[in-house]
């Protein structure tokens, strides 16, 4: 996982894949329209969303397999949560299709809460269960938000 904010994007050497996926994110305003953007075929996909956060702790986190995500906050604030997919529990096995599967959250392995705001971005790897949607460090709001979709193997 990766958290920082997308000025130091440059400082992380993940190849061109990385590099365009992130001045795709650059680009981006509050006035985008939300819906999927094709970048580079099927090896670099988008998809910008607009949603309410909500005061809940997810009780299932997502994981991928094929795909890495950039995820940015285009306008309002958004609490991210994330742990080591290791050892947890099956929630809803993987989908091949859509490259998601859930896992159930342990109290062994604490949650991760990343407070994102426009200019942040966060990287998570097959290995690292996540899920957005959180509104806890900024109360629940409408928020614009881009997950970038980067094939494995172009990084």
């Amino acid at each position: 996982m990766i958290f920082d904010d997308i000025a130091s994007a440059s400082t992380y050497r993940l190849g061109p894949a990385f590099a365009r996926a992130i001045d795709f994110i650059r680009s981006l305003n509050a006035d985008t329209p939300a819906g999927p953007v094709s970048i580079d075929g099927d090896r670099i996909t988008a998809n910008v969303m607009s949603y309410d956060t909500v005061d809940t702790v997810p009780d299932r986190l997502e994981v991928h397999r094929k795909y890495v995500d950039i995820q940015a906050v285009i306008r309002g604030n958004e609490t991210l949560y994330v742990c080591s997919g290791a050892g947890l529990a099956v929630h809803s096995a993987y989908n091949e299709k859509n490259d998601c599967g859930f896992l159930v959250p342990s109290d062994d392995k604490p949650l991760v809460k990343l407070p994102m705001k426009p200019g942040n971005f966060a990287v998570f790897f097959p290995q690292d269960a996540h899920m957005g949607k959180g509104a806890e460090h900024a109360g629940a709001q409408n928020i614009l938000k881009v997950v970038v979709k980067i094939a494995v193997e172009q990084l």
